[in-house]
């Protein structure tokens, strides 16, 4: 076993494990993220196996060393990710072995596709519906860098978003958000090829009301993938999630008129951004569940 060790910023630490198989082809990755500004309890862990060399012991062993790297670490919450074909019935391989480590769900999102781009017709009627509920609020959209005169405001509404946005039983905490922050987030997308559109609400006394982001990587070019959207609870019954991710993917489509799929992920208990994105056409295609383990 092998590991590429990376460091991307301040506020995360990343390590790639990886295990060969008897002719030293990788028969399996494990990619953990430590929250180093925030959330320290945590780590994000996630397994994968290549289909010919499964129940041969290279999970197990992959698991083993999350759980070293973890104790190393003094993280005592373990969060894995977990895809699930939509109309899965009983468990797959990957739940039981989740299972098996002592993990249990612990927050079901629901990832959903959209192909783009859009009618105009359909964004225009939408526009036009959501409007009339929040007059007096300004729109504002950018690519990949926040404005100066928005970034102090941008990055309090993003540090809300773990306490705001459904999580379920996940153990979670505000993220320690700052201009500098933002700047790195951009600063990283941007050396990976990724590019990001951004919408804010502006409420009537200045202060921002809500956001969306929408990103599309150059390794990756058929695939854009919706982030965080958010609407502070002051804001809410205004619309303003239908309106903001219409500005943004009308916005998204001067840039990029391209076919491309779009994917959103949120829980199945945000019966509000569900709503938003079926107006849109989203479709559902799997389950994205998060699993936990407290120590």
């Amino acid at each position: 076993m092998f590991v590429s060790l990376s460091r991307v910023d301040g506020y995360w630490e990343r390590e790639i494990w990886a295990v060969r198989d008897d002719a030293g082809a990788i028969a399996g990755t494990l990619l953990l993220a430590f929250p180093m500004s925030d959330n320290t309890s945590r780590v994000e862990a996630g397994i994968g196996v290549r289909a010919d060399v499964r129940r041969r012991g290279y999970g197990a062993a992959l698991a083993r060393t999350a759980e070293e790297r973890a104790t190393e670490y003094g993280r005592t919450v373990v969060v894995s990710a977990l895809p699930v074909p939509f109309d899965a019935v009983g468990d797959t391989p990957g739940q039981a072995f989740a299972r098996r480590f002592g993990l249990s769900v612990a927050n079901v999102e629901v990832h959903r596709v959209l192909e783009l781009p859009l009618d105009e017709g359909l964004l225009d009627e939408l526009a036009q519906e959501a409007a009339r509920y929040h007059e007096g609020y300004e729109l504002r959209s950018w690519q990949d860098r926040c404005p100066e005169d928005l970034i102090d405001a941008y990055a309090a509404l993003q540090a809300t978003f773990n306490l705001e946005a459904p999580q379920g039983e996940l153990e979670v905490e505000a993220q320690a958000y700052d201009a500098a922050r933002v700047r790195s987030t951009e600063d990283h997308s941007l050396e990976q090829g990724r590019h990001g559109w951004m919408t804010v609400a502006i409420a009537p006394d200045g202060t921002l009301a809500g956001h969306t982001e929408l990103y599309h990587g150059e390794n990756d070019p058929g695939n854009v993938y919706q982030w965080g959207t958010l609407v502070s609870p002051a804001h809410r019954g205004h619309r303003l999630g239908l309106a903001l991710k219409v500005r943004n993917h009308r916005e998204l489509q001067r840039s990029r008129p391209q076919p491309l799929v779009a994917h959103t992920f949120n829980a199945e208990t945000n019966t509000a951004m569900n709503a938003v994105n079926a107006r849109l056409g989203f479709r559902p295609v799997e389950r994205a569940e998060e699993w936990q383990r407290k120590n």
